[in-house]
């Protein structure tokens, strides 16, 4: 790629990333745009036409991500036609559309580099305005939009302190959204950056993103980050008995079964009922597992939509569980999808031998994702900011080896010229 070409993709990529963090609405014909909605209109196709122009081999993701697309278009136009059109256009651009602009536009690990730094230096950029907001309870970015310009905006939250902290939201729908961009770039500029920033810069960086997860006080994205450098330090210690992951995943494995074993409700709830930082929001979450799943139960294939489900009249619909809402909305096939997608990237990801910093990270980054998202609703602007890192790490896939296109020579033959003979073809001659 030429050095304007290098330039303009970064141009094209900054521009996108801003606009996640724009925190504007307007309304067209009634359908709600965003910032992020408008540039992805342009900057998705012009994605999928890169994808086919460089002529990337189309691997199990791609297919997968695509079809989970699909899926839930095909169970929205079942559920609720009415939504169709809107819904399919805004998840096609904010999953696919994020998903291509990753696979595409980061191609190896500098530009992944580049990457990490761009979102790092925002996160950063955003802790005066999330501490201000912790101690005032004032969101600061979002009463100056809807005070001093002519823009709609989100609603701020309106939650109870936890900790001695008000709940930091930045830029976004939700305060979770924040502590997840925070949960995303830890591992990503801790561990991925190495070799290429000193590690005291790495470290205080780190610590700072930390702070996001703080400053949002949200149990699922302070859990992830220490689920980050938990399965990190497992990691470390499994790597001098053997093959590491698979050391990782046999013991957890063990664990798990034995906290099943020993508790009388679910471990990940066991677990996260005891770390959370609001018990009663790990006791909701409970009851929200008990009543989603056994919606699943009546509609696993093509999902109830977004109507009625039964639960108890003080519940209200939403579901602070993205695997569990996917179950419920779209069905089992549309979870399917994304885990798949999700496990087949990290198996294939860590079968190769480069870039093994950048290889950890990603993977921590995805098991943080994981985990997070069965303890909060995933959409909008950190949905798409998640599918864009997903695609990103995806050139780190191990490529098959092309065998050289030499030609074995022909073993040695006293047949092989052509013999001068007074006797025609398949006669024999005698000498009489």
């Amino acid at each position: 790629m030429t050095e304007y070409g290098v330039r303009g993709k970064w141009i094209g990529l900054s521009i996108i990333l801003a606009s996640l963090f724009l925190p504007t609405h307007f309304e067209v014909a009634s359908i709600r745009f965003t910032p992020s909605l408008v540039v992805l209109i342009f900057a998705a196709p012009f994605a999928a036409g890169l994808f086919f122009a460089q002529r990337q081999r189309i691997r199990l993701p791609d297919v997968l991500i695509m079809a989970f697309v699909c899926w839930q278009g095909l169970t929205i136009a079942m559920n609720n036609p009415g939504r169709f059109v809107e819904f399919t256009g805004q998840q096609t651009l904010m999953t696919l559309g994020g998903y291509l602009i990753g696979r595409t536009m980061i191609r190896d690990a500098r530009d992944l580099a580049a990457l990490i730094r761009i979102g790092g230096a925002i996160v950063v950029f955003s802790l005066p305005f999330a501490l201000y907001e912790a101690l005032t309870d004032d969101p600061i970015v979002l009463l100056w939009i809807d005070q001093y310009t002519g823009f709609d905006t989100f609603i701020p939250n309106d939650y109870e302190p936890r900790l001695g902290l008000h709940r930091a939201q930045w830029v976004f729908t939700h305060p979770i959204h924040y502590g997840l961009l925070g949960a995303f770039f830890l591992p990503l500029v801790v561990l991925g950056l190495r070799g290429a920033d000193r590690p005291v810069f790495r470290m205080s960086c780190g610590l700072l993103i930390f702070s996001a997860c703080v400053l949002s006080v949200s149990s699922g994205a302070i859990l992830a980050a220490f689920l980050q450098a938990g399965v990190y330090i497992w990691y470390r210690l499994a790597k001098l008995f053997g093959p590491p992951w698979r050391i990782v995943l046999a013991t957890g494995a063990v664990l798990y079964v034995v906290l099943e074993a020993i508790t009388t409700k679910s471990a990940f709830f066991a677990i996260s009922g005891r770390l959370a930082i609001n018990p009663q929001t790990a006791h909701y979450r409970t009851l929200i597992w008990d009543y989603g799943s056994a919606q699943v139960v009546r509609t696993p294939i093509f999902g109830n939509g977004y109507n009625y489900w039964p639960r108890p009249h003080w519940m209200v619909s939403s579901v602070d569980n993205y695997w569990l809402q996917q179950a419920m909305v779209h069905g089992v096939p549309a979870v399917a999808c994304v885990a798949g997608a999700l496990v087949y990237a990290v198996v294939a990801v860590n079968r190769g031998q480069d870039n093994d910093a950048m290889r950890l990270a990603w993977t921590l980054f995805l098991i943080g994702f994981a985990m997070s998202a069965a303890t909060v609703a995933i959409w909008g602007e950190i949905q798409t900011l998640f599918m864009i890192l997903f695609g990103a790490g995806l050139w780190m896939l191990p490529r098959k080896a092309i065998a050289p296109n030499v030609r074995t020579p022909r073993p040695f033959s006293r047949n092989i010229a052509p013999r001068l003979t007074r006797f025609p073809a398949g006669q024999t001659g005698s000498t009489a």
